[in-house]
């Protein structure tokens, strides 16, 4: 079953299924040369710049269409994976002022990679689900059950690819 976080669902295509979900950041127009602006702090980790946490807000990672001006959010520390949603807490300052930087990279095909090993039928009971079926989350809004399973991925990564080089830019374990 291919699975997609809900936020997600008009702006990726070519979803591929194997130890992890891979797709491709798309505009709803289907353009797939995007840049990427982000909320966080930058690290060298080898040869490469990962976007990283601060030290007192959460990460925030969107594509946003040169041609169109459209944005698209890829990753909101404050909201989506499995611990942003059951175990992060964040004020409301921490959440609101995220100033987007660009990533000094030309516009590139985005490839997300999601991880899913979260078995949330068997610990359904775990969860505070209500009488419609929707789950309390850590900052007190709800999901649907549906919504829960899809956008509390374990892991993300996001990498983008100019020529033939796919560089990774974005990788944290989320549960």
């Amino acid at each position: 079953m291919i699975t997609i976080p809900t936020y997600l669902s008009n702006n990726v295509k070519d979803c591929k299924q194997g130890v992890h979900m891979h797709y491709t950041i798309c505009s709803s127009k289907g353009n797939e040369l995007l840049e990427v602006w982000y909320y966080g702090d930058l690290k060298k980790i080898s040869s490469e710049t990962y976007i990283v946490d601060t030290n007192n807000k959460p990460t925030k990672v969107v594509a946003k269409c040169p041609e169109t001006g459209e944005e698209i959010l890829i990753y909101d520390g404050a909201k989506h994976g499995y611990d942003n949603m059951f175990c992060n807490e964040y004020t409301l300052e921490q959440v609101e002022s995220r100033p987007l930087k660009r990533y000094d990279i030309l516009p590139s095909k985005l490839t997300l990679t999601l991880g899913y090993s979260i078995d949330y039928e068997e610990e359904k009971e775990d969860y505070n689900v209500d009488e419609n079926g929707d789950v309390l989350l850590i900052d007190n809004s709800k999901l649907s059950w549906e919504a829960v399973k899809c956008n509390g991925y374990d892991y993300i990564s996001l990498s983008y690819t100019h020529g033939k080089k796919q560089t990774p830019i974005l990788d944290f374990e989320l549960a």
